[in-house]
């Protein structure tokens, strides 16, 4: 049997047992807001395993639990997190057999097969460690900064959710009037972090049949009261949806399956919106007594949508290529690999978990923690968006046969890869046409493709408000349409130009994160399939303009 070493007891640990007495949640019931946590860490950390488990003085014992369903605790002396309280930094064992601390761990050597931890400690207000929030994977990994960071900060938000449940608690069993206090300014702190957001709270009594908004829910829906009754409600739904809803709502109450749908609603003033509707039931010893929820304006993300929905057809019919190839080309492999294994499904498991996290945070107390979660939010958004154009140049770069080549309109080419860069963007560049050219014989896909990553780089390097043009040229000879992309950034160094357009190869400054290198790269191999080149037609440090040849007849 190889070894393992019993954790040593904190040089607090009397004060850390009081500690954790005092929070009066020992051998509670579950929580929906600890689950919601839990699950939020699994997600971002991709592990199928994750506890918040506090450490008592002979047990660790699970306040919540996803992927140990029918454990509520283990002995101490086996507690990984009875080892992660010891410090204040995440303790992670990417692979137990060859951690002389748990080698031997009969929850390494039996179920569950731990093979990787990684666990922050719940501090408390005085500095003791009442337990961790933990990840656990079957399998050797390791979580990147961003998986870690989240962590921390999910753990943090843990410990003062264990704070505010232990002072309700308090509050209650002394005075009433404490207790209304504490839910005015609740609701109070609701209304100001749901207007930051443009997410509206509300409640359903499942005896009366009223809903309680919330001020913002209330301004969201033009309500001119906060109490309407559910009757009134459904009147609110287009044509359409309230058969759907009034079914979900019912799984939601007698199954406790969770709602979460879209909804066209028409307000009391008449406006049209699409909402985005969540809620849980909650219970007593009779049964579902209550529905609690929020409601998030998503009318300009639609509208977004059906502007993209012309696009759809495009994009499905290159997964469906990518998914019937039986072998791709090595170049294919590497690319894909790192992208869609290694970057983008984590990447998509903290998206997810971030847009949940704000119905969460509508119930805590943390306005710092909800603003930067908002701005991780944004650039997870923008990073997925960059990395599902690159998945698709790489399906398309890859494949054995010839690109399609049609009669492409040129003006059209330009205003779509232009709607491809975030909107904010998109005022920076302008469009000078000199050319007479109106149509030139080309894949659509794959020009777009490298247009827009000429844009992105050009947005990317220059200074923030500086333009960005697009040049439209005709060529005598050779006989060629050329697209000149100019901006006003810092130049490409002259070390870097002789391999400027080869995989792998990025440059450096300040200020501007790095790539993985294929963005001109793929403008390469795009303008070769069209029998036409992309060269560098001049750079100073005060611009650059990079240039695409397409000649007639290629």
């Amino acid at each position: 049997m190889p070894p393992m070493s019993a954790p040593p007891l904190p040089h607090d640990e009397a004060q850390r047992l009081a500690a954790l007495r005092d929070l009066v949640v020992l051998d509670s019931p579950p929580e929906p807001l600890f689950d919601t946590i839990t699950r939020m860490a699994s997600e971002i950390c991709g592990t199928p395993i994750a506890l918040i488990s506090l450490i008592d003085e002979e047990r660790q014992w699970f306040k919540a639990n996803v992927g140990l369903e029918g454990v509520n605790e283990t002995p101490r002396d086996v507690a990984f997190c009875a080892h992660a309280i010891l410090s204040d930094a995440v303790m992670e064992v990417l692979d137990t057999s060859r951690d002389v601390r748990f080698a031997g761990n009969p929850l390494v050597q039996g179920a569950p097969h731990i093979k990787f931890y990684a666990g922050a400690p719940l501090v408390l207000p005085s500095g003791a460690k009442a337990g961790t929030l933990c990840v656990i994977d079957r399998s050797e990994r390791q979580l990147d900064d961003s998986q870690r960071r989240s962590l921390r900060m999910l753990a943090t938000l843990v410990s003062q959710s264990l704070i505010m449940r232990r002072d309700l608690i308090h509050r209650s069993l002394t005075v009433r009037k404490e207790s209304e206090d504490a839910l005015r300014e609740s609701e109070a702190w609701l209304d100001r972090t749901g207007r930051m957001a443009c997410v509206g709270g509300w409640m359903v009594d499942l005896e009366s049949r009223e809903i309680r908004c919330s001020q913002q829910t209330c301004r969201l829906l033009d309500l001119p009261h906060e109490r309407i009754t559910l009757d009134e409600a459904y009147g609110l739904l287009a044509d359409g949806h309230k058969d759907g809803l009034r079914s979900s709502v019912q799984a939601l109450v007698t199954r406790g399956q969770p709602l979460d749908t879209e909804l066209r609603m028409l307000t009391a003033l008449g406006r049209s919106i699409w909402v985005r509707l969540v809620g849980e039931v909650e219970f007593d010893e009779s049964g579902p007594v209550r529905v609690v929820g929020a409601l998030q304006d998503i009318t300009e993300r639609r509208q977004h949508k059906a502007e993209l929905q012309r696009e759809q057809a495009l994009r499905q019919q290159v997964e469906r290529h990518a998914a019937e190839l039986n072998s791709l080309l090595r170049e294919r492999e590497e690319m894909l690999d790192v992208l869609a294994h290694e970057v983008r499904q984590p990447l998509n498991n903290a998206s997810a978990a971030l847009q949940s996290a704000t119905a969460v945070l509508l119930g805590m107390d943390d306005q710092a923690a909800s603003m930067r979660l908002g701005r991780a939010q944004g650039v997870l958004a923008q990073v997925l968006a960059n990395i599902d154009n690159t998945l698709a140049a790489a399906a398309l770069l890859a494949s054995q046969q010839a690109p399609q080549l049609v009669d492409t309109d040129v003006d059209t080419l330009v205003a779509v890869a232009i709607a491809d860069v975030p909107a904010g963007a998109r005022e920076r560049i302008s469009v000078k046409r000199i050319a007479s050219t109106r149509t030139v014989m080309a894949d659509m896909g794959l020009m777009r493709l490298a247009l827009r990553n000429l844009l992105l780089n050009a947005l990317k390097y220059s200074p923030p408000a500086s333009p960005v043009v697009v040049r439209l040229l005709d060529w005598d000879e050779p006989l060629a349409l050329v697209i000149e992309v100019e901006d006003a950034g810092p130049g490409f160094d002259e070390a870097l130009q002789p391999r400027m357009f080869e995989r792998g190869t990025r440059g450096r400054h300040a200020g501007v994160g790095q790539g993985h290198g294929l963005g001109l790269y793929i403008v390469r191999r795009v303008m070769e399939m069209h029998g036409g080149r992309v060269e560098l037609a001049h750079t100073s440090p005060h611009g650059s303009t990079l240039r695409l040849v397409l000649e007639a007849g290629q």
